[in-house]
């Protein structure tokens, strides 16, 4: 008995793992599914809700996120452009560049769907932040830390580190700005010092003993050197010279 799931994604067949997501499936046929909470890395989430996809099930049709969705049977037909898959996504979009109206990326997938403009009747906020969590998650599972989490309900949710004030846990590693899909989470490198502004944390740069470049924050290899054993006095050279 074979182990594959065969599945149609807009007019084209594929098979695959059983468990495998709609999403996965789709890049296998090169189907762009458009997504912002999503990372290959880190494990999905189904916040943003951009990347829905309209799933006939057989007895029923359902909107639901494709990265989220594991195809378990036999006989899915999935849609991911439909009549109503389009009207969800413009809604999602409009909802999010009410809350980010500065989001780049945010209008560069607007632009796509024809919307130009934020609806009048909705209330803009000043925050390139959507809330899709990839920051904290990040942080979790790829960092192993906790430095940074969601806190308050409703309009009042809002990303950030316990008790608002800087948290010596957060290493300055910068992975949280670099998975950031709207550019929300700024990071300087400035002098010897870099800086999280949203985090209101600061730390000291590490600097190569013999190239003289600055690689890394203190803590971030503090930290690597305490879970590897590695020995500290190479902490002292970059990567590039390390391997010389």
């Amino acid at each position: 008995m074979s182990d594959l799931i065969p599945v149609v994604i807009d007019g084209r067949r594929v098979e695959v793992e059983r468990d495998t997501s709609v999403l996965d499936a789709a890049k296998r046929l090169g189907i762009e599914i458009p997504t912002l909470c999503y990372n290959e890395n880190i494990e999905p989430y189904g916040v943003c809700r951009m990347c829905v996809v309209e799933i006939d099930e057989g007895k029923r049709k359902r909107i639901a996120p494709a990265c989220v969705y594991p195809i378990r049977w036999e006989g899915l037909v999935i849609e991911t452009r439909s009549e109503r898959v389009i009207k969800h996504r413009r809604m999602l979009l409009q909802l999010l560049l009410a809350r980010a109206p500065e989001a780049s990326a945010l209008w560069e997938l607007a632009s796509e769907y024809g919307i130009t403009e934020i609806h009048p009747r909705l209330k803009k906020r000043d925050d390139d932040c959507i809330l899709c969590g990839l920051c904290v998650r990040a942080c979790a599972q790829l960092v192993g830390l906790h430095a940074i989490a969601f806190e308050g309900r409703g309009t009042e949710r809002r990303v950030a580190p316990p008790f608002d004030e800087e948290f010596s846990d957060c290493i300055a590693c910068g992975t949280c700005h670099y998975v950031c899909p709207t550019d929300a989470i700024p990071m300087i490198d400035e002098g010897k010092k870099r800086i999280l502004p949203r985090w209101k944390r600061e730390v000291h740069m590490a600097t190569c003993k013999s190239c003289g470049r600055m690689f890394a924050p203190w803590e971030q290899l503090e930290i690597f050197a305490k879970r590897t054993g590695a020995d500290k006095s190479s902490l002292k050279l970059c990567p590039d010279c390390r391997g010389t």
